[in-house]
């Protein structure tokens, strides 16, 4: 990232999560530059009979486009939910002694 130690060890945990989350997106930023170049160079020597379909930078680009979504579960099943209440149960039990 660029630091140094000195540098590293005075950040607050506000600091470093802002340098981080900068750091991250500067490299998202250049990813799709370069993403976008190799579209281009792919795309002067692509052969259309082959591939029909031109490059895209999205297909070079290394992280995730799509936002990933929380899966959630709509009906928790009995068992599920009997193992649950027994492993909080343990839980509270342990706690008290």
């Amino acid at each position: 990232m660029g630091l140094l130690p000195d540098q590293f060890w005075s950040l607050t945990f506000f600091e470093y999560a802002s340098y981080s989350r900068y750091f991250l997106e500067e490299d998202k930023r250049q990813w799709w530059h370069t993403s976008s170049m190799m579209a281009l160079q792919a795309n002067m020597n692509r052969d259309p009979k082959k591939t029909p379909q031109p490059y895209d930078a999205k297909s070079f680009y290394p992280y995730d486009t799509q936002e990933k979504k929380a899966k959630f579960v709509d009906v928790i099943s009995d068992d599920h939910r009997d193992l649950t209440s027994q492993w909080a149960n343990k839980l509270r039990d342990n706690g008290r002694k």
